[in-house]
């Protein structure tokens, strides 16, 4: 009896460690500078240590006097599941979490800097979670994702000022296809303590984001002006995958075989 139940046990480790070894984790950042590109000739730098948790990212842009467009570069940072060298892309089941410690700095608040973090969509959009430095706001928005102002009550935050350090985070939890999933967005400022939305629900018609991929970012412009610049430091950067339902339902299903063999012996 021993025997069998030490057999059971181990097939179920099994089926445990081949689970974890199936789910990607997130483990580095992938640059991709000027995604939006209306100062070509700016001097733009974007750094990582490319090392998840524990990871430092930087975005600078100065120099911006030669504008060819609307007035704004944007520079993403994105989560990689194979150490930096492609950026992530996954499917509406698959969940996460992200939170850093995100800080604005830059010559004029005016035109609008942002950053913060973002979910890249090229079917259900783009969904955002920013500071902003004109308005100082700390809202989120866009692609579906559930609206939230961190300014407007129960929390009635005071507006984010350049220069300051808060930390961003938001949970996105997969809905079962009968219900939609839910994006939960929490914020620390300080000794404050942590702020937190709840869990949302997505209003679009998918219940939640299609082929996205997982970013920080920087954004913004000068109207020409030499003095002005972009700096965003984003340290402490931690992020993982929550299991697809699919991965969860395969392996209660491979240890509830793996127990009917073990009581038919």
């Amino acid at each position: 009896m021993k025997k069998i139940i030490s057999r059971i046990a181990f097939g179920c480790a099994a089926l445990c460690l081949v689970g974890t070894a199936a789910q990607a984790q997130i483990n580095g950042m992938k640059v991709n500078q000027r995604v939006f590109n209306d100062y070509p000739a700016s001097t733009a730098n974007v750094t990582t240590n490319n090392t998840i948790p524990g990871g430092t990212a930087t975005i600078d842009d100065r120099n911006m006097t030669n504008a060819t467009g609307t007035g704004a570069n944007r520079h993403d940072v994105l989560l990689s599941t194979d150490h930096g060298a492609t950026a992530a892309t996954f499917g509406i089941g698959q969940g996460f979490t992200i939170q850093a410690d995100v800080t604005l700095t830059d010559g004029s608040n005016t035109p609008r800097k942002e950053t913060g973090l973002r979910i890249n969509s090229p079917v259900t959009g783009d969904a955002l979670f920013i500071i902003n430095s004109d308005a100082g706001e700390i809202v989120a928005f866009g692609g579906g994702a559930p609206f939230y102002n961190f300014r407007s009550p129960p929390f009635s935050e005071a507006a984010y000022v350049p220069g300051q350090t808060i930390t961003l985070g938001e949970t996105y939890r997969p809905g079962n296809g009968t219900t939609p999933g839910t994006m939960e967005y929490f914020i620390k400022r300080g000794a404050n303590p942590v702020e937190s939305s709840g869990p949302l629900a997505w209003s679009n018609l998918e219940g939640g984001p299609v082929n996205y991929q997982v970013a920080m970012y920087g954004q913004g412009g000068s109207n020409n002006n030499a003095n002005d610049f972009l700096h965003v430091n984003f340290t402490n950067i931690s992020a993982s995958l929550v299991p697809e339902p699919a991965s969860i339902g395969a392996l209660a299903i491979g240890g509830l075989s793996l127990l009917a063999r073990r009581r038919r012996d």
